[in-house]
């Protein structure tokens, strides 16, 4: 594999990108994407779990979750709205989400690519949960794993 993870210059596949997650470094991950430009792939990736959506995990559920993604002192945040058994993602911050998950750049790829759990993730404190803690388990489950 390359020294650095190029997705910039070709549209992939979910797969194609949980794959490239799944076999890179986190150094490999962090450089890969920044040269590719951080906001283009996580608006990518938001786009994605709208199209990954499965409505029927998210039945009666009408609230907005919030993602915020952090990167060398950023934070890229994203609200993830559930309604009606749509999703929309949009950059930007929810007025009261249900649920504010944060993490750093290489754990949340490694989270939506299905290498980590929330769960994991939150135990060794690599996916902070801000609000409905319980809610938070489910949230996961909405999206189906490339």
């Amino acid at each position: 594999m390359a020294d650095e993870i190029d997705i910039g210059s070709v549209e992939i596949t979910p797969e194609q990108f949980a794959e490239l997650v799944r076999s890179a470094s986190d150094d490999q991950i962090e450089t890969g994407m920044r040269a590719a430009g951080l906001e283009v792939v996580l608006d990518r990736i938001f786009q994605g779990m709208q199209e990954r959506f499965v409505p029927e995990k998210a039945t009666g559920v009408t609230t907005d979750i919030q993602w915020v993604v952090t990167d060398q002192g950023s934070e890229y945040p994203y609200n993830v709205a559930v309604k009606d058994g749509t999703c929309a993602a949009a950059r930007g911050r929810a007025d009261a989400p249900r649920v504010t998950l944060t993490a750093a750049l290489v754990p949340f790829l490694r989270l939506i690519a299905g290498q980590e759990n929330g769960v994991q993730l939150f135990m060794k404190g690599q996916l902070k949960v801000a609000g409905d803690l319980l809610f938070s388990q489910r949230v996961q489950t909405f999206f189906a794993t490339p």
